[in-house]
């Protein structure tokens, strides 16, 4: 980049200063939407056959004498 003249000697300063709080901030959000995820895929346990059928819109055969 190169540096502007205004009433101070040079903004270089300044515009850094500016890059610097946004790639801070872009990282924060990242860091936030990243847990988030991690949580909603490894925050419940195992689930069961029938449910995961169930996500994918299949059901699973019943067992001859009502077992399943």
């Amino acid at each position: 980049r190169s540096p502007q003249v205004t009433s101070e000697k040079l903004c270089r300063a300044q515009q850094e200063l500016h890059f610097q709080a946004a790639t801070y901030l872009c990282l924060l959000r990242s860091v936030r939407e990243h847990e988030g995820l991690h949580r909603e895929k490894h925050g419940k346990e195992e689930r069961s056959p029938q449910e995961v059928a169930g996500l994918v819109g299949f059901r699973l055969p019943q067992q001859p004498g009502g077992k399943g």
